[in-house]
């Protein structure tokens, strides 16, 4: 079967007919794609053709009035009460990476800290100019998002990184999780900061002029999650 269940990270209250008429419009199938509402906020997508619904996994973060859609493929035996939804792919840049540490190997290393590793943009390693590596992660939508921190390779060179995450929508600053909403949200704010530990700082794009942050705030905020490893290179925060 060649369908795409899918829910958003919402509890609020959303219009689902312009909803489907929304993605209807973006993925330009015409009569090749039927969206079913399932019940509970779940919607089963209906596609024609095999390489149809590839393209909207492979072109995914999709998103609607700021809540992320998380998508999972149709598999035997699945009920709408038995479906679970995990982890969001999307494309992450890595920013702030030595010169003679811009390869595959660290990309892969360091996406593994991060999730999944699903796919490695190789633009930078033959382009002309290299600002960051870009990697696409299975990121879990039940853990916090990751910032940055220091990375250390084999030999002991240790260099800080940031991350910066495109079409990310959904995003709680003070919390770091996907979907949150304030009442559901249970992580306390930390007294002694006068900023949320998360933000719009984390969204690709929204680099400003002459802005060298490496995709971060001059410091990284207090409150930072454990370190994460990864083979080869270790993610300090």
């Amino acid at each position: 079967m060649l369908s795409l269940f899918g829910c958003f990270l919402t509890k609020r209250p959303y219009n689902q007919r312009a909803t489907k008429e929304l993605f209807r419009s973006l993925w330009k199938f015409g009569i090749d794609l039927r969206i079913v509402d399932v019940g509970d906020g779940l919607f089963q997508f209906k596609f024609t053709l095999e390489s149809q619904l590839k393209w909207v996994l492979n072109n995914g973060p999709w998103s609607f009035d700021n809540h992320p859609l998380v998508l999972r493929r149709w598999e035997r035996g699945m009920t709408a009460n038995s479906i679970t939804f995990t982890v969001l792919p999307i494309w992450v840049q890595i920013w702030g990476l030595p010169f003679d540490l811009i390869s595959e190997e660290a990309a892969r290393d360091i996406g593994r800290s991060l999730g999944q590793v699903v796919e490695i943009d190789h633009k930078a390693f033959t382009s002309k100019q290299a600002m960051f590596i870009k990697i696409r992660v299975e990121i879990a939508i039940d853990k916090t998002l990751h910032r940055g921190g220091f990375v250390v390779n084999p030999k002991g060179y240790k260099v800080r990184i940031g991350f910066r995450y495109e079409r990310l929508v959904g995003l709680r600053f003070q919390c770091g999780y996907l979907g949150h909403e304030a009442r559901d949200c249970s992580t306390p704010r930390c007294s002694i900061q006068s900023e949320f530990p998360y933000g719009d700082w984390l969204k690709a794009g929204l680099r400003k002029s002459g802005d060298r942050s490496i995709g971060r705030k001059k410091s990284l905020p207090l409150c930072e999650p454990p370190p994460s490893e990864a083979n080869g290179f270790k993610l300090q925060t």
